[in-house]
This record gives structure tokens, sequence and C-alpha cells, in this order.
């Protein structure tokens, strides 16, 4: 597990996820409550989490930005918590979880600890928002239909989960669940809703007073890679 400290309020947890690539969770410190952002592949990752907080009293509010496997198999260390997520999120979690289960063991996942099935039980569907903590929570549909961002006010960051990464091209834009559904579609069509999707979250984006990002994949990230970014799509 590395853990990196990148202000005062925000650390970044980062462990594997499988043979080539990690995996990024978060911690916002709040003036009245502690922020977990994902839940990571199991129990002790969440563990070096709570670790990492030791004896702090603030009540800890968990959220998890979409359902898919990496973000939530922590989440049963945190059952008589707060578990924010989008309303579909609890949905496809409750619908698939032996099936993905089974699935991601196949392709060669890393559990960190014990692994059981815990839902989320805040489910939203509009922007929420913690006054006191300056930690706004909102659905932002790209990589599934269900992801929710994180925008940390104080320190301008914000938590973008899988709707972007950094892979082999470097910092891309991962709408692909959502943009690749039609198998079907000829692919000049399947390229044109990815383009239009990415523009509409860059649209979407701008109206947050951000400096930098964190992506769950990748690390954290200035606005200028951002801009870089959309120079290479508009090229």
């Amino acid at each position: 597990m590395q853990i990196l400290k990148i202000t005062n309020r925000n650390t970044i947890f980062t462990a594997k996820e499988n043979a080539t690539s990690t995996v990024n969770t978060g911690i916002i410190r709040g003036k009245t409550h502690n922020f977990i952002i994902d839940t990571g592949t199991g129990g002790d990752f969440t563990k070096a989490m709570l670790n990492y907080l030791g004896d702090d009293p603030l009540p800890i509010v968990v959220i998890n930005t979409h359902h898919h496997w990496d973000h939530v198999y922590g989440n049963w260390m945190f059952e008589g918590n707060q578990i924010i997520a989008h309303k579909l999120c609890a949905e496809f979690l409750d619908n698939d979880w032996t099936e993905k289960m089974e699935e991601v063991k196949a392709h060669g996942a890393v559990f960190h600890g014990e692994v059981h099935k815990c839902l989320p039980n805040r489910l939203i569907d509009a922007p929420l928002y913690f006054p006191d903590d300056g930690v706004l929570i909102f659905p932002n549909p790209g990589h599934s239909v269900d992801c929710i961002s994180v925008f940390d006010e104080i320190d301008k960051i914000l938590y973008l989960g899988d709707n972007f990464g950094i892979d082999e091209d470097g910092l891309s834009y991962w709408g692909y669940e959502d943009t690749e559904e039609d198998e079907t579609a000829p692919e000049e069509e399947v390229d044109a809703r990815y383009e239009a999707s990415f523009y509409e979250m860059m649209k979407f984006l701008s109206q947050y007073d951000y400096e930098s990002a964190v992506v769950s994949h990748g690390g954290h990230i200035s606005r200028a890679d951002f801009a870089e970014l959309e120079e290479d799509f508009a090229d």
C-alpha cells in the first residue's frame, strides 16, 4: 500500500488490483466528517485507511464512485456508516455480486483481505452537499451510468473515479461503457458518441473551480492536464 498526502485534507491510497495495474482510493478530512472515497479491493485495503485516521473521532462518510469491484469490495468494513452512491449502484451490485466476483477472479483480481457483500445505503440522483466540510457529491455519468464525483471546494480537488484514467496513451477519457454499449453500431458512430460524451463531460466539469483531480487509475493530476487532453481531441 502506498500513501500519498497531497494536501492537509486530502490523502490518496494506492494498491494493486491485478498483476499490471493499481487502484486509488482517497480520504478528505473535513471539519465535521471524514470522507472515504471508494473502499478498494477488500478489508485490508480499508484497514489501511482506518489506521491512517487513527483515533480521529469524526464520523466517517463513505462514497462509492461507481459499482465496479475495485471500488466497493471494502464496503463491509463500514456497514454502520453512511455509504453514499448513485441510486443505480446498489441495484447493480445486488443483482450481479456473485457473477462479478467470479468474473474478476477469473481475470486475476488481487483481493486485499476479506470481501463480503455490502451495499451502499444512501442513494442519490442529485447533488449532495456537506457545507460545513466543503464537500460536494454529484452524479457524473461517463465511465458507467452510476458514476458520481466528489469535489473538495476547500482544496479545489475533484475526485473523478474512472471517468478518466492514465493508461499507455497517458491521460484518457474512460467513458467507454456508456458509449460502446451497442456492439452492432458502426465504428464511426461509436467514435462520434465517445467524442460527444467527452466534450459533454469537459463542459460539465468546467463549472467547478478545481485546480487538480484524482483519478482512480493514475493518481493526482492538474487541471492543465485536462486542457492538454482537450487540445489533443481537437487535433
